[in-house]
This record gives C-alpha cells, sequence and structure tokens, in this order.
C-alpha cells in the first residue's frame, strides 16, 4: 500500500549496513517443531502446487483482484484461490495480474493489481492503464460476478508532502480533509464505474486495511519514521501517534461503508481489528477483543479489536523476507485470515447460494468406513491404508423431504480431520473419486462390511471439488440428475466415497469429519505459528530470530457452518396442488375465467379449445397457440363471439418454474356455447 520506490530507496542504506554486519542465529523459543505456512505459488489463477481430480465441469473465473500493494500480495500469496479450496469451492477462481511498483505514468504493461497506486492514479487514465487492463480482462471473462477492489490506501498515506491525509490538516486549510476524501470517493467511483460499464451487475467489494504499526525499531529510517513524520502537521512537536494513526484508519474505513450502503451492487469487507482478534494486541490474548462486525450497513462492532493499540508487530510482512521495516501489509498467514473472513461473510454465500434444507449426518453407527472385510464408525476414512482401499460412508435422515419434492440441485459437503501422505484429492495417486449413493442403506444402516461392494441406486453420481490438502479443508460433491433422485424423501439416503486405484507407495488417504464431530473450543482452538525476521541486538549484531506466537486457528467452512459434521445442501421446489374451482363468465364478447390462488404456483397455464368439452392440456404451454401463462388468478379472453354458434372451453394447469405439476393438476374443463343441447347429442 505504501509508495514503493520511496521504500526502495530508503532500503538501499539499511542494506548496506546490512550486508556489512554478520548475522548470528538464535530462536526466541526452544525446541518448537512447528512447520511454517507454505507460500502457494499462483500464475493467472492456477494453482501450481497441484488442483483437485475432479470430474467436475472445468473451473471458471468469478471474481478479479484489482487495486493496490494489498491486492498484488493478497494475489501473490494466492489466497483467495486456496481458501475458496478451503472452502470447498476450488472450481471458483479468483484471475489478477500484479506488479510489485508503480512504473509512474506511461507505462503499458496488462497488469492491474499495482503496489503504490493510488485511486487518483487509476483516475487519469490517459496516464495509466490500469483500469482498462482492468476492464480488458472483465470483458475476456463473461463468468467473472464480482471484483474484489483494494484501493485509496495510498492516497491517505501520500501524506502532507504529496497531498495525503495528514493530522489537523484542516488547521492549515478549513475543509481540506474532507475535500481530500471527497477526490479519493470520485476517483474511486471512477473505477467502479468502469467496472459496471463493462457488466452493470457485477458485485464490488470495498477491501478494507487494519491498523497498521509503526514501530519497526531498528528499520525505521527506512520508511516508519520519515512517514509518520509526513502524516504529523508539526512531526516536531506533535507527531501523530499511534492512537491517532488507528483512528485515521477507523475514519477512512467508515467513509467507505458509507459508500457502500449506498449501492446494492457494493459490499463492505470488514478487516479493521482482524489480526487483534486472532493474536491479541499484546495486552489481551487471542479471541478476547472483538471480531470486526460483518452486517451492514452498521457493521457492528466497529471497529473491531482495540483502536487504541497497533496491531502486533508479528503479523507483518518482512521486506525481502528477513527485513522487519513494514508497517502495512500482512504476512501471509494474516492474508489468509483476511481472506477467510471476506469468504465468510461473501464469497461462500453466494457460492453456496440458497439451499432450501440442510441436513446433516448421523455419526454413530451409521458413519464410518468400510473395506470389504473390515469397517470403523471412528472417522469417514477415504484413501488407502495397510494394503486396503477404504470407503467412507456417511449416512444422513431426509425424510424431512416433503414426499412430492422435486430436487433440483443437492451438494455434499466433508471436511478434513487429518490425513496420511500427500491427500489423493489433490495427487491423483489413487485416480478420480466416485460417488456412490443408495437410496435407504448399502446394506443395515449401520456401517458394516459389505458396504464396500454393496450395489448403489446411483454409482458414481457427484462431481468433486477440493484437494483436502489440509486440515479443516472441504471437499464437495455435487449430484449429478442420477444422484438427485436417489435422494431419498421418505427415510435415510447413504453416500459412498472412494478411489478406484491403489497407490505406488505409501498410504494416501484422508480422514474426513463424522456427524460426532464438533468445533475445537477454547484452547483448542489455539495453535503455534512461527515467524522469521532479522533484529540488530543492542551490541550491533543482526540477528535472526525466529518467534513462535499464539493465534486462533481458523476452521474453514466448520466455523460458518457452526459444525465440522458431513452436510447434504438440497434445494428442492414441490408442484403446486390442483386448483379447487375454476368460475366462468361472459361479458358481452369476452369470457372471465377466475380461481382461488394455490400454494407453490408461481403461474397458470390457461388451456383453450374451441371444440372440446374434453379439453386436455399439453405438457408445456411455451409457444403453444391454445395456451397463455398469467401469474394472476384470474384471465380475460377477449372477443370471441361471432354471430354464429360457438362453444368455447378452457381448463387450468397450476405450475411453477421447476416444473413442478401435480398428478391431475389440470381443472375439469368448463365453457360457455351459444347453442342449445338436444338429449343423445
Amino acid at each position: 500500500m505504501y509508495r514503493t520506490k520511496f521504500f526502495f530507496l530508503a532500503l538501499l542504506a539499511g542494506l548496506t549496513l546490512f550486508l556489512l554486519t554478520p548475522i548470528a542465529h538464535t530462536s526466541a523459543q526452544e525446541n518448537v517443531l512447528i512447520p511454517v505456512e507454505p507460500q502457494q505459488n499462483f500464475e493467472d489463477g492456477i494453482d501450481t502446487e497441484g488442483t483437485a481430480v475432479a470430474t467436475c465441469p472445468a473451473s471458471t473465473p468469478q471474481a478479479l483482484l484489482a487495486g493496490d500493494s494489498w491486492a498484488q500480495f493478497m494475489w501473490d500469496d494466492g489466497s483467495h484461490n486456496d481458501i475458496f479450496d478451503k472452502f470447498g469451492h476450488a472450481d471458483k477462481e479468483m484471475i489478477s495480474r500484479s506488479l510489485d511498483s508503480d512504473p509512474g505514468p506511461g507505462y503499458e504493461g496488462p497488469e492491474y493489481a499495482i503496489s503504490g497506486s493510488e485511486a487518483l492514479h487509476w483516475a487519469n487514465t490517459g496516464s495509466y492503464p490500469w483500469i482498462a487492463n482492468m476492464a480488458a480482462d472483465l470483458a475476456a471473462n463473461p463468468t467473472i460476478n464480482t471484483v474484489v477492489l483494494s484501493i485509496d490506501g495510498n492516497d491517505v498515506l501520500a501524506g502532507k508532502p504529496e497531498g495525503g491525509w495528514y493530522k489537523d490538516m484542516d488547521l492549515d486549510v478549513p475543509g481540506s480533509e474532507d475535500a481530500l476524501f471527497d477526490r479519493i470517493e470520485t476517483d474511486t467511483f471512477t473505477i467502479i464505474n468502469a467496472i459496471h460499464a463493462v457488466r452493470p451487475d457485477i458485485e464490488v467489494i470495498i477491501s478494507s486495511y487494519d491498523y497498521p504499526n509503526f514501530n519497526v525499531g531498528f528499520w525505521c529510517f527506512v520508511y516508519a519514521c520519515p512517514k509518520r513524520e509526513a502524516l504529523s502537521r508539526d512531526p516536531v512537536n506533535d507527531l501523530i501517534t499511534d492512537i491517532e494513526l488507528n483512528a485515521m484508519m477507523v475514519n477512512v474505513e467508515q467513509r467507505r461503508i458509507g459508500w457502500t450502503n449506498n449501492d446494492s451492487r457494493l459490499f463492505f469487507d470488514n478487516s479493521i481489528g482482524l489480526m487483534h482478534y486472532y493474536y491479541g494486541d499484546g495486552v489481551n490474548a487471542p479471541g478476547e477483543l472483538p471480531y470486526p462486525g460483518t452486517t451492514p450497513p452498521d457493521y457492528l462492532p466497529f471497529p473491531g479489536g482495540n483502536p487504541d493499540r497497533p496491531t502486533l508487530r508479528e503479523n507483518f510482512r518482512l521486506y525481502s523476507g528477513f527485513i522487519d521495516a513494514d508497517p502495512i501489509h500482512l504476512d501471509y498467514d494474516g492474508y489468509q485470515y483476511k481472506i477467510s473472513n471476506q469468504t465468510m461473510t461473501y464469497f461462500f454465500p453466494k457460492f453456496r447460494g440458497t439451499p432450501t434444507q440442510t441436513f446433516f449426518s448421523q455419526g454413530g453407527s451409521n458413519d464410518g468406513w468400510s473395506d470389504g472385510t473390515s469397517f470403523g464408525t471412528d472417522s469417514v476414512y477415504v484413501g488407502y491404508v495397510g494394503g486396503s482401499s477404504r470407503a467412507g460412508i456417511i449416512s444422513i435422515d431426509t425424510s424431512a423431504l416433503p414426499d412430492n419434492a422435486i430436487v433440483t440441485n443437492a451438494s455434499l459437503y466433508v471436511m478434513r480431520d487429518s490425513g496420511s501422505g500427500t491427500s489423493p484429492f489433490q495427487s491423483g495417486a489413487l485416480g478420480t473419486p466416485s460417488l456412490d449413493i443408495a437410496t435407504g442403506s448399502f446394506g443395515a444402516p449401520s456401517v458394516e462390511a459389505a458396504d464396500d461392494t454393496a450395489a448403489a441406486d446411483a454409482a458414481d453420481a457427484g462431481c468433486f471439488n477440493g484437494t483436502a490438502r489440509q486440515d479443516d479443508y472441504a471437499v464437495r460433491m455435487d449430484l449429478t440428475t442420477e444422484g438427485l433422485t436417489a435422494v431419498n424423501p421418505t427415510g435415510l439416503t447413504q453416500f459412498r466415497l472412494r478411489f478406484p486405484n491403489s497407490p505406488s507407495s505409501g498410504n494416501p488417504a484422508v480422514w474426513f469429519n463424522d456427524g460426532d464431530s464438533a468445533l475445537r473450543s477454547g484452547d483448542e482452538r489455539l495453535v503455534w505459528q512461527i515467524k522469521k525476521f532479522v533484529e540488530r541486538m543492542p551490541d550491533g549484531r543482526l540477528v535472526e530470530v525466529e518467534r513462535a506466537v499464539l493465534a486462533i486457528e481458523h476452521q474453514g467452512l466448520a466455523e460458518y457452518m457452526g459444525s465440522p459434521r458431513p452436510f447434504l445442501d438440497v434445494t428442492y421446489c414441490t408442484p403446486p396442488q390442483k386448483i379447487n374451482q375454476v368460475t366462468i363468465d361472459q361479458a358481452n364478447n369476452d369470457v372471465l375465467l377466475t380461481w382461488d390462488s394455490v400454494v407453490d404456483a408461481q403461474f397458470y397455464d390457461v388451456w383453450q379449445s374451441n371444440d372440446d368439452p374434453y379439453l386436455m392440456p399439453g405438457l408445456d404451454c411455451a409457444g403453444d397457440g391454445m395456451c397463455t401463462a398469467v401469474v394472476t388468478t384470474n384471465y380475460t379472453d377477449s372477443d370471441i363471439f361471432g354471430t354464429a354458434p360457438y362453444a368455447v372451453y378452457y381448463t387450468v394447469v397450476p405450475r411453477n418454474d421447476c416444473g413442478g405439476v401435480a398428478t391431475g393438476a389440470a381443472t375439469s374443463p368448463v365453457g360457455v356455447f351459444s347453442f342449445a343441447i338436444e338429449a343423445g347429442s
């Protein structure tokens, strides 16, 4: 978010001192063997560490990440695509193009996640290509329906020397603070309007920042100290404090919340105080300070965390991997938390849709695994262990579905508890996974050895999304058309997850949580994270420090659902019932039909015949000249009578969007006629 050119020039002096000083190696905590989360490498939206093996349709770009260095680092870290995978939606892609330094006006490259860029630059389309580059990728990817926009931070941090914000700026020019923010708003909406010029329905997330920490010790000369001075009106006598820096950030985000509340296509990603919640603030422990509010319009509690203290130094990115000089940008773990928050509040609900009903697995003896000769109910075990291939069994009571439900979509989610070797869902070492479904159970409801090979009512009936590469990562299985028909509206539905092949070596397997699993709570949520950086000791030595810090572990999809148990999202509709009675009247040359409304009916097909008193409706009203679909409970057939004898008959069929229609739902025909009725005719 800061200006990289300035940072680089100041860094040269620091590097000179660094290279002339030998580095000692020590550790702030002994015997802590905790692996550091590997940083992922993404290029053009593709995870080069491996993607899920699945039979699903190809993944598609769903979102675009644009803006300043926060966008650049989130993209370079692969945070969005990794967290989408963690929530079971690896088939949804974030795309971006990043550049680690603003090259200045006249640049012609294709990027649009630019370190150091300001909204002011973006709006200057004659000198900067960022809007055009972003719009080009939006136009080239019509499946993108969301833009995450991280912008405005550099406009503020430009400080007094470069036309940005500074403490008490109104004392110099009354109204200058509001004027600055009005300009920033105008420039930001130039970007947003350009997005909507590509497609008006694209939703835009205004991505917030978090509390800074300018207390970088020895490395202060590199960036933090000059920047603190630039944000002060009188740096000699009235240097801006940490509390005042936080208040500035809160003010910025409060204004941006107001922007998003005025347009239903705009959303706010509230991260103010997020690091305080997960790590504490140095006084309060992890989990003790308020989680930033996620509900508009006020996002209460706002701000989150403790606005009187900066984010802990351990949460910031190390320049070049070892220099602790950055007061602004979160490290890899910090951005993982930020994007998890963004996914919880926006992306997962959007990806998931609105299921009609959700069912959790039963647990007990009805969830477990089988390998054909033995079985267990300790977890849902999928993969290869000790010379045998194990299939996971999940039992879900779906009897709460209406008996006449028409299931249009269903997705089964499972969440990893632990594993052995590289996840076969990521590596493909065991082939393509399959999902079999029993309408009822494969044998007895309780898991048994024979479940491994028992016949299924729908075989290979799901497409898989997710790598399950680490604990708490979810795998989603979307049911095929055959799978949907196997969902049992009157009792138990059982699912069998398995791989077809044996590995060349090792025991690649995943243990998924079963219906007896619960969220970790209390101290069970805490994990140690290793942070490494270089510090200068009082004697002048530069020392590589390895420090273990305590944090709350994000449990992914389980945290959103309030449980790590397997669950089945079902979307269904029920066919409307028959209309009790249709009333027919004649008014001059018009026929008037009226009827009572019917529950679950979204529209009504009015069928007409001029000669058939035993009128039978067709299957589809669309395109039939003798049928009219209406959404009201009345219909007028105008000017149908002539001078010759006539007879007109009608029947009405209630329907809904999913094609549902009750058996015998068509009404008995009603009609009008102008001739006499004779016996036997």
